[in-house]
């Protein structure tokens, strides 16, 4: 999450929508002149040009960290910047931000600790697992639509809503990252340099395999059930191959 004061915009992260890719462009706004230098990994930082949430693998102990509700956000900063703020985020087609979010838990569980498996093991002996642990299959198809229906998902719409209702001014389409993050830019008056926009966190989906090809009408359906309010509200909906990129 970012907040800027000297453009006064604040930017509400949401998962598996290039987020770090869109802090990374837009925090240096957030700093004096000069300061800003790349990082993937950020430390919590706060001064009086704006606020970047810590971007690491521990947050306990800090005040701002990147995937911080809007509702958090407003009670942190007040009424008063909130309100007169510029708000924005990514939005991301829910068929494709699953997929990309199933291998990216995936690859969180292979890299896990001796002490994460044992506490893994303890939660499973209490019927309490992770929908990744119960993930039955031979490929990446079945492990994802078996992910799916043990209760997997990548459910963040408290970055946009308040009380169900929208709080955001605008909405980045990830399949249209760079217009709408030149659109922001304009809307805010501060220059748009698309050289400066990293393509982060890539490469853990096999992209040989067509997006359909991972959903069956079981699934389909689950996908329909979660994100009613996404579909219904940006016309979401199964998208054609030839028309999105992922990461």
């Amino acid at each position: 999450m970012l907040i800027s004061h000297k453009n006064q915009f604040i930017y509400t992260k949401t998962e598996k929508t290039a987020g770090t890719s869109i802090e990374s462009y837009f925090e240096k706004f957030c700093m004096p002149e000069d300061e800003w230098e790349f990082s993937h990994a950020r430390d919590e930082y706060v001064s009086e040009e704006g606020i970047i949430g810590y971007r690491g693998n521990d947050a306990r102990g800090k005040r701002w960290v990147n995937h911080m509700s809007a509702f958090e956000i407003r009670n942190k900063i007040g009424n008063s910047i909130w309100n007169s703020y510029f708000k924005f985020c990514v939005i991301r087609n829910p068929f494709d931000k699953l997929i990309s979010g199933f291998f990216f838990v995936e690859e969180q569980k292979r890299q896990r600790s001796f002490a994460q498996n044992l506490k893994s093991r303890a939660k499973k002996v209490m019927g309490k697992s992770e929908p990744i642990d119960c993930i039955k299959g031979e490929n990446s198809i079945a492990r994802f639509r078996s992910w799916l229906r043990n209760g997997g998902s990548i459910i963040d719409r408290d970055k946009y809503l308040i009380n169900g209702e929208i709080c955001v001014d605008y909405f980045i389409r990830y399949e249209d990252l760079e217009n709408g993050i030149k659109h922001v830019c304009n809307l805010l008056n501060i220059p748009f340099e698309p050289e400066r926009i990293p393509r982060l966190k890539s490469g853990l989906r096999n992209r040989k395999i067509p997006l359909r090809e991972f959903y069956d009408d079981q699934t389909i359906q689950i996908v329909i059930e979660l994100y009613e309010f996404e579909i219904e509200k940006f016309g979401y909906g199964m998208p054609e191959e030839e028309s999105y990129t992922t990461k």
